[in-house]
Parts: structure tokens; sequence; C-alpha cells
């Protein structure tokens, strides 16, 4: 991506993105060896919409409810965080 060629050619100073986009794309790479997250996370409606999702036929009402209590439950549970760091150096979650 370009935005990642301008950050290590020194035409940016920071670049603002997803952390998981951010991190696969770019500072897991040997090209971004020298660059690293700065600040928290961001979690704004504005700038960023309301978040990711997924998508069931809307007449699976008890789909998209089973899904959603899975997440909540994975989430209370400690399963979540196991599997995601497993897989992946960052939160691919969020807040």
């Amino acid at each position: 991506e370009e935005v990642w060629q301008d950050l290590s050619a020194g035409r940016l100073d920071a670049q603002l993105s997803d952390s998981l986009q951010a991190y696969e794309g770019f500072l897991a790479l040997d090209a971004g060896k020298d660059f690293d997250f700065l600040g928290g996370a961001i979690d704004d409606v504005e700038c960023q919409g309301v978040g990711a999702g997924f998508a069931v036929r809307k007449e699976d009402s008890a789909l998209r409810d089973a899904l959603s209590q899975t997440i909540l439950d994975i989430r209370a549970d400690g399963s979540y965080k196991a599997m995601n760091d497993q897989y992946f150096a960052v939160d691919i979650y969020g807040n």
C-alpha cells in the first residue's frame, strides 16, 4: 500500500489505520521494523463508524442472536483472548 511506502520514505510522519491492517500489512514486515504503534486505540464512531459485524438473513434472528451471545460468552470467559493471541499480535475485536 502506498501509505506504507510513504512512511518508509519519510514523506509521512504518521498514519491512522485499523490495528490489524497496520500490523499485518506493515509492522510485522521487514519494511515496518523501525515503526510501531503510538498512543492508545481510537474508538471514535464519527471517524471509524460503528464497528465490524457479520450479516445474516433478516429472518434468521435466532442465528443472529446466537452469534451475538456466543461472542459475548467467549469474551467473558477468556476464550476469545486465547484464540486472538494464538493468531494475532493485536486485539482484532477492539473495545
